[in-house]
């Protein structure tokens, strides 16, 4: 749980390792002294997240020729002024690097080190910092490394625990979080990596290995990493769909990133990319109807394409990672990858490298649904039809995005104010004042039922401030004329009628990311207003549903 609030740490150089001594229990510095004693002298090292130095100036001492990189300023600036121990520059180099390029010779390091950087890295950037560090170390050469993995048995679930509360705080700090080290053992052999020793402390969730260069019938390159297949079809396929669908996207879902096999793809099968989230992938992989192609799952940290491609998570940055890391290029003829239209938001054609040898493929946006895909690549249409360019809302669409929708206001912000007032009512002996928290919950649902129904009427304008104040309007009148109906109060409805807007205000923006109806830049332009309205509206309601409740 360390690493995950190392990004904290790393903004303070000066009192970083006393706080991550702190923060592990010593154990760091139990780490430190196993590296160190797997270390020999007289030895060409090259340390990969070298931080403050500490550990690459105990390593020089023993008489080896030491490189330490960091990409942060920060941490190589201080190691330079603080862990000299008197010295030269040829047994000590501090510089800034960084894994994706490392500034030594091919086969010219013994051994290669990096101590919880690991998280830091996702899966693809895993296998490619695995690659790198295989060609850089000779013959038989080892790379030791530490790193925070899931502890198992009962201390997982204290694990999972201690990382959220984490990444709340790292949340508030406008910070990014780590990452899970899932499958990092997959990739060793693969590669061409085994493992020599391996030490555990804390239950396993810290642990350091040394693995070391394999070169099977004189390789010259290191190999790469394929998942297993995985299935898509059948009925654990299909709750797997549901519970995507159920937990509202607040749980991302992802799958291995990697090339998996649609068919019996050979070398001019055509190269479909989509999102390493598992609804994703099982909806494309069973779209396909057994096409011989080959399927590349970029990482998009688990979420779908749409979103993904919104937030960041579906790229350049995570493409050009999935060709390096998994070696599509050697596996098929083909120049050409089918991207899916709607990641088209987040992928910059013209950014991304032109008749380079690592990505040699030009960029076809495919259907904007996969079931269109095999007739897309049969027909190979100098045009896309239009049918397969209009991504329509149709009822369908709108009811499964609606209870993704609503379960995720449930899960992110409504129920444990709903179990606080719950237990607040319980308290205080309100026992006849119980119904209006079952009340409170249906006005919700039907606000969500509302704008599920009849979004079609909002087409009038493409802003969400304005389809909101049209939904909320709607509401007004008929959650007043139902509440009257069940309540015959007219003061009921004004101690209300604040709330049935904003929730219906509310809800329609936050449904905007389900609907492909609007566009990142549309909705941020649109934020500052909304945010504005948002707060006075919510404090409103807070004051009269306190009012009504204590007089109604």
């Amino acid at each position: 749980m360390a690493v995950v609030y190392m990004r904290k740490l790393e903004e303070e150089p000066e009192s970083y390792d006393s706080k991550f001594t702190s923060l592990t229990k010593g154990v760091n510095l139990e780490v430190q002294d196993w590296v160190l004693n797997h270390v020999n002298s007289s030895e060409s090292i090259l340390e990969i997240g070298c931080g403050t130095g500490s550990l690459a100036s105990k390593v020089a001492l023993k008489g080896n020729n030491v490189i330490a990189i960091d990409k942060n300023f920060q941490m190589i600036n201080y190691a330079m002024q603080n862990y000299p121990n008197n010295l030269s520059s040829e047994n000590l180099l501090y510089q800034i690097g960084s894994f994706t390029e490392l500034p030594v010779e091919i086969c010219s390091q013994d051994v290669v080190v990096s101590t919880f950087m690991l998280s830091e890295l996702r899966p693809l950037e895993q296998q490619i910092f695995l690659r790198n560090v295989w060609k850089v170390l000779k013959t038989n050469g080892r790379l030791i490394l530490a790193a925070e993995f899931v502890p198992s048995g009962f201390w997982k679930f204290t694990f999972k625990v201690k990382r959220w509360w984490y990444k709340k705080k790292l949340k508030r700090l406008r910070l990014k979080s780590t990452f899970l080290i899932k499958w990092f053992f997959k990739y060793i052999e693969p590669i061409g990596f085994k493992i020599n020793s391996l030490k555990k402390w804390r239950h396993s969730s810290i642990q350091a290995i040394e693995l070391q260069k394999v070169n099977d019938n004189g390789n010259k390159e290191p190999g790469y990493y394929k998942p297993e297949k995985k299935r898509y079809k059948g009925l654990r396929s299909q709750l797997r769909i549901y519970r995507c669908i159920l937990t509202g996207q607040v749980d991302h879902v992802p799958i291995e990133p990697g090339i998996y096999q649609s068919g019996n793809p050979n070398k001019m099968s055509p190269i479909i990319i989509t999102a390493n989230y598992e609804f994703t992938y099982i909806k494309v992989m069973r779209d396909l109807k057994g096409l011989d192609a080959w399927v590349l799952c970029v990482d998009s940290n688990g979420i779908n394409v749409w979103c993904a491609a919104r937030g960041n998570d579906f790229g350049n940055k995570q493409l050009l990672e999935a060709v390096e890391a998994t070696g599509i290029t050697n596996l098929t003829e083909k120049k050409t990858l089918i991207l899916p239209q709607l990641s088209a938001g987040g992928v910059a054609i013209p950014q991304l490298p032109k008749k380079s040898e690592k990505f040699p493929f030009r960029i076809k946006y495919g259907p904007v649904w996969s079931k269109n895909v095999p007739v897309f690549v049969k027909d190979k249409p100098a045009q896309k039809p239009e049918h397969m360019k209009l991504a329509k809302f149709t009822l369908f669409h709108r009811i499964r995005a609606g209870i993704t929708h609503t379960t995720f206001l449930f899960r992110k912000l409504f129920l444990l104010p709903l179990i606080g007032l719950l237990l607040l009512f319980l308290a205080f002996n309100w026992f006849n004042k119980l119904w209006w928290i079952g009340e409170l919950t249906l006005w919700i649902l039907c606000a969500n039922l509302v704008i599920v129904l009849l979004f079609p009427l909002a087409r009038f304008t493409r802003r969400f401030i304005f389809k909101g104040i049209f939904f909320g309007v709607i509401n007004i009148i008929l959650f007043g004329g139902l509440s009257y109906l069940i309540h015959s109060s007219i003061y009921y409805i004004l101690w209300h009628i604040c709330f049935y807007f904003w929730i219906t205000f509310f809800s329609t923006m936050s449904f905007s990311g389900y609907t492909m109806a609007t566009s990142p830049r549309e909705i941020q332009e649109e934020y500052p207003i909304f945010s504005i309205i948002n707060k006075i509206l919510f404090v409103l309601s807070l004051i009269f549903l306190t009012l009504g409740i204590i007089f109604y």
